[in-house]
C-alpha cells in the first residue's frame, strides 16, 4: 500500500488573515521561526503565502500599512490528504517548491489541514530503504 500524504504531513500551519499587517506578519515569521506565512480568508481557505523574500521585497513601503493581500504569493498548488506521498514529491520537484499546502477533501472545504516539507519526504525516503 502505497504512503499518503496524510501520513508525514505536519498538521495545522501558522497563519495570518489578509489584512493583517506587513509589520506583524514579518513578527510572526520571527516567533515562530518559518520562512512563509499561509494568508487565509475569513472561511481559513488558503489565498497565498507570504515568504522572507516577499516581505524584503515590501522594505520601503510602510510596513504598518502594507497588509498581507498587497504582497502575498498567489498559491494555488495545493494537494489532500490522501494523495500519494511518491505524487506530492513529483508534484514537488516538477513545480520546483519546498512544501505544498495541504488542504481538506471534503467537498465545498478548502481549508488548510497542514503542510507538507521537502524535508520530511527526503527524510521518509532515506528511511525507507528502497521500499
Amino acid at each position: 500500500m502505497e504512503a499518503k500524504v496524510s501520513s508525514l504531513m505536519r498538521r495545522g500551519a501558522i497563519t495570518c488573515a489578509q489584512d493583517t499587517s506587513i509589520q506583524e506578519v514579518a513578527q510572526i515569521m520571527v516567533v515562530n521561526r518559518i520562512r512563509y506565512c499561509v494568508v487565509v480568508d475569513e472561511k481559513h481557505e488558503v489565498k497565498g503565502i507570504i515568504s522572507n523574500r516577499s516581505i524584503l521585497k515590501a522594505l520601503g513601503s510602510d510596513l504598518e500599512q502594507t497588509r498581507a493581500k498587497d504582497i502575498l504569493l498567489p498559491y494555488t498548488i495545493t494537494i489532500t490528504p490522501g494523495t500519494v506521498l511518491k505524487d506530492a514529491a513529483d508534484l514537488m520537484a516538477r513545480k520546483r517548491i519546498e512544501h505544498i499546502i495541504v488542504v481538506s477533501d471534503r467537498p465545498g472545504s478548502k481549508a488548510i489541514m497542514g503542510l507538507l516539507h521537502a524535508d520530511d519526504v527526503i527524510a521518509r525516503m532515506a528511511g525507507d530503504n528502497g521500499e
